[in-house]
């Protein structure tokens, strides 16, 4: 479980209105699923490679269209999320393109 605490702080350093502890508990969901699915594309590189240990690279080259996919997934369902959250979803899934 990511410290609702740091969540709360990062995003409130992109907005001035308050920060419901609902929202703050939605996006550590966001984040954890994003942070499994990260997580399992990267051991399948790791372990493509015959290695034991997941490596920055792994992280680094991640199936792109896979990751990016399951976060379209996870910014479809944040119809009732505050704006913040879309937002950053929305930078997100940008980066990856």
């Amino acid at each position: 479980m990511l410290p609702k605490t740091t969540i709360k702080r990062v995003m409130k350093n992109y907005t001035d209105l308050n920060i419901s502890s609902e929202a703050v508990d939605e996006l550590i969901n966001l984040l954890e699923e994003m942070i499994k699915v990260t997580t399992e594309v990267a051991e399948k590189n790791a372990k493509r490679e015959g290695r034991k240990t997941i490596l920055r690279r792994d992280i680094k080259n991640c199936d792109e269209e896979r990751l990016k996919r399951k976060i379209l997934e996870l910014s479809e369902r944040t119809d009732k999320m505050p704006i913040i959250v879309k937002e950053i979803l929305a930078i997100i899934t940008s980066e990856l393109e």
